[in-house]
């Protein structure tokens, strides 16, 4: 899985990103948007790889902001999201909240 399969499948009509109950609440907790995934899908890179179907995004959220992306592949064109979270490991993301 890569940037470029993500996007395509955001761009086609039959690409989903589910998110399940629990990453809703913490989206509205950590006061997260849509948009700040997408932003983040579209202009950050892959930082980490947690096996052959998950990954790690590091990028900007709409205001500019630092944003980690985990989203996981579901199947074609359809991902899930896995958990969104401000960049607070050093070690991990170059930039850091």
């Amino acid at each position: 899985m890569n940037l470029k399969e993500i996007k395509k499948g955001l761009m086609t009509e039959n690409g989903k990103i589910f998110i399940g109950t629990h990453t809703k609440k913490r989206l509205k907790k950590r006061g997260y948007s849509k948009g700040d995934i997408v932003s983040a899908l579209f202009n950050g890179e892959i930082v980490e790889r947690q096996g052959p179907s998950k990954v790690v995004i590091a990028g900007r959220d709409m205001d500019d902001n630092p944003i980690v992306v985990v989203i996981a592949k579901h199947s074609h064109f359809i991902f899930k999201l896995v958990t969104v979270m401000p960049p607070i490991d050093h070690f991990r993301f170059k930039d850091c909240v």
